[in-house]
């Protein structure tokens, strides 16, 4: 096939796509175009529909409220005025406004009297299969107290679609608002009412029960033949639920409208197309194409008899054809130096290519390298920690010491491995005991980070002061997590539980109420612990049997109703209590009550040297998601003297900070955490008011990343594996820098 054909084959492709597209594009413009007015229109006559229905049903509850703020329903339900019912319910006044039921409910949510329209002129009771589910809709409306309260919904009986409101009767001069009952009205809204709507709306108008309207969507339509669409305008009851469809019936003229426009449209296009593929073909073959056909005979010859050999190609005009003739002749006298530089060319591309490849595997290497750093080094930090916690544990001349000190060695080694592998990527009955009640609280936290409170937020609250108790941490361990596992389930895993710590003296005075199981307590200071969560509370005639064994309001399988009646069993042994107080829909609070106790004598004994030994110069928040560096960090930085308080991630440790109503001396953080990272957390600590000396311990920082930090948000960085000395010199160089 000559270039020629194959030229005005592809004009004629390329004509016949274009006016194609343009075809299909103005088919699509159009029908969008019709399509959105189509859906507007479907939209306001939707809304114009539901907006007239809306508008009888809020002079429906126009009536329910005149009624119910009126002296005489109060009276009426005090049975003073009994003949309430007769005076303003009869046949005509219930037919004028439309209203088919009326009953009214006394504060107990039981049918004090109703009122049916039979008919034009007959009145009667309403049926006994009625009244339950109308009672039911009026007991929330009772059950708020709120005199201003109104009900206001839809529903449908017997295939029927009812508009229901209900009002709070109250006394208007009565300023305390208090209910005395309440009044409902019913309207049917049979093919009467459905007649006068469509005659509102101009439009065929009818009820559907079945149709499912598609999730989310109010308004919807649903064709029916080729001139009709029914537009549905779904209704929704009180919990926002629908409960039927007011189905309009619309035409279509718009749509064929649209298909008229469209085939004009397509028409219009097709025909300029194929006129304007004509004349570009014929100015194609005489510009260009015949042109090319000498050119390409040329090309043919020169083939032929090689380069070396052929004459030079004609090149006859001054545009781009004639310039390529001339190039093939420039080409013809070139070819063999730029054989000799395409050789050139191409051997160094092949070492470009190799050279591609080796970058490409190194930097495959450093990303996994980074990736697996930060793990990599938490392992490498708590493996160190526990063996120092050995190591400290024993006796210079324990068999174990050396390999203990081996194993640090090996440790370290493993450190400055990673360390090379970062830079080489370019990254860088009870038995009492004396116990401090933070750290009691601390220990119980640990014990459920681990996900036994689901994903349940836990607020921790400790006092300024050190306070001391004689307690065994284990139970009591045991008692502050079966508390929090109690308020997790109770909120079905998710909300915020509150654990906060209180010091009291009793009894109390006269005029101050006795908490919740405190009051068989001996005289003295006692410390209350209390765990509170934000679930349903408990009923009132549970209340009093929470601490009897085997008693639980569980399902088979989640409790086996020992939980606290162990925990009241272990406060006793403690010489403290148990209490609980409830409130339904708000809550559950839990208190635990400790005897205080002195602080021991050697508790100010394990003290960090070179810093002073006041509470607030000793309180560091230590924050790192990984509960074993966490863990193992923690307990050797407390046997430096530390008050530690750990957190899970950057979030609990600002949650911490701020809570704190201590000072902190010293924050020690994480670089990379969920929820909020190390700079995150130290860039809010930073915006308070005097903020304490913030140190970074992180296993992937480089370098450079280090001097910058130093520089701007944190007073030392150091990384992991780090060894115990160098983490105290830089906590005691940060104090003394900060102060």
């Amino acid at each position: 096939m000559k270039l020629q054909h194959k030229a005005w084959a592809l004009i004629l492709i390329v004509v016949a796509i274009g006016a194609g597209g343009a075809m299909l594009g103005t088919r699509y413009l159009v029908g969008q175009s019709f399509d959105r007015l189509e859906s507007e229109r479907a939209v306001r006559e939707g809304e114009r529909a539901r907006r007239v229905l809306q508008q009888q049903h809020q002079a429906l509850v126009a009536s329910a409220r005149d009624y119910a703020y009126w002296l005489d329903s109060v009276q009426f339900l005090a049975g003073t005025r009994p003949s309430f019912i007769a005076d303003n319910f009869d046949a005509e006044n219930l037919g004028y406004l439309r209203i088919s039921e009326v009953l009214v409910f006394d504060p107990e949510g039981q049918v004090h009297a109703t009122v049916a329209r039979e008919g034009e002129d007959a009145l009667r009771e309403v049926s006994r299969d009625r009244l339950a589910d109308l009672r039911e809709l009026a007991k929330p409306l009772l059950a708020s107290g709120d005199a201003k309260q109104v009900l206001k919904t839809f529903r449908v009986k017997d295939g029927q679609l009812e508009l229901v409101v209900a009002a709070a009767v109250h006394d208007p001069d009565d300023g305390s608002g208090r209910v005395h009952g309440a009044i409902m009205m019913v309207r049917f809204f049979d093919a009467q009412e459905l007649t006068a709507l469509a005659d509102v709306l101009m439009t065929p108008t009818r009820l559907s029960f079945e149709a499912a309207a598609p999730a989310g969507e109010d308004t919807y339509v649903l064709p029916v033949d080729e001139g009709n669409d029914e537009l549905y305008a779904v209704l929704k009851d009180h919990r926002d639920l629908p409960v039927a469809a007011l189905v309009l019936t619309l035409d279509r003229q718009l749509q064929q409208k649209a298909q008229e426009l469209t085939w004009q449209g397509m028409g219009l296009a097709g025909l300029a197309g194929l006129l304007g593929s004509a004349l570009l073909v014929w100015l194609l073959d005489r510009l260009i194409l015949q042109r090319l056909q000498r050119l390409h005979s040329d090309v043919q010859r020169i083939t032929a008899q090689g380069p070396m050999l052929a004459a030079a190609a004609s090149s006859g005009g001054n545009d781009e054809l004639s310039h390529l003739g001339d190039g093939i002749n420039r080409l013809l006298t070139r070819v063999r130096d730029d054989a000799a530089v395409q050789q050139a060319a191409s051997e160094r591309q092949e070492a470009l290519q190799l050279q591609l490849l080796q970058s490409q595997k190194t930097e495959a290497l450093g990303r996994f390298t980074s990736g697996i750093a930060h793990d990599f080094n938490n392992s490498l930090a708590a493996i160190g920690g526990w063996m120092r916690l050995a190591d400290e544990d024993l006796d210079k001349d324990h068999p174990s010491h050396d390999a203990l000190q081996q194993a640090l060695k090996a440790t370290r080694y493993a450190n400055g491995l990673m360390r090379q592998l970062l830079a080489f990527s370019r990254q860088s009955a009870p038995r009492l005991e004396g116990l401090r009640v933070c750290h009691l609280i601390e220990e119980s936290r640990m014990l459920v980070a681990s996900g036994l409170l689901q994903t349940c937020e836990l607020v921790v609250s400790c006092p300024e002061k050190t306070i001391w108790v004689r307690a065994d941490l284990t139970q009591m361990q045991q008692v502050l997590v079966n508390l929090m596992m109690n308020a997790s389930d109770a909120m079905g895993g998710s909300g915020k539980i509150w654990l906060s710590v209180e010091s009291r003296a009793f009894p109390l005075g006269a005029d101050e109420v006795v908490p919740e199981g405190a009051a068989g307590l001996a005289p003295g200071r006692y410390v209350c612990l209390t765990v509170r969560d934000e679930g349903p509370g408990i009923s009132p005639e549970h209340i009093n049997r929470v601490f009897d064994p085997f008693f639980t309001t569980k399902t088979v399988g989640k409790g086996t109703g020992l939980g606290l009646s162990v925990a009241h069993g272990i406060m006793a042994r403690h010489g403290g209590a148990i209490g609980v107080s409830s409130e339904q829909g708000v809550g559950t609070s839990m208190h635990l009550y400790l005897p205080e106790s002195p602080a021991p004598a050697d508790a100010v004994d394990s003290g960090m040297p070179g810093l002073a030994k006041t509470n607030s110069d000793r309180q560091l928040l230590f924050v790192d998601d990984d509960q074993l560096v966490r863990h193992a960090w923690g307990t050797l930085l407390e046997r430096q003297g530390w008050l530690v308080t750990r957190a899970r991630d950057g979030e609990e440790g600002w949650h911490l900070f701020q809570q704190s109503h201590h000072g902190w001396a010293v924050v020690l953080t994480d670089l990379s955490m969920p929820k909020l990272d190390g700079i995150g957390l130290a860039q809010r600590i930073r915006a308070t008011d005097s903020p304490p000396p913030i140190v970074l311990m992180s296993g992937n920082v480089s370098v450079e990343d280090a001097a910058h930090l130093t520089q701007t948000d944190f007073a030392a960085v150091l990384h992991k594996p780090v060894d115990a000395e160098q983490l105290q010199a830089a906590l005691k160089d940060a104090m003394a820098f900060s102060g």
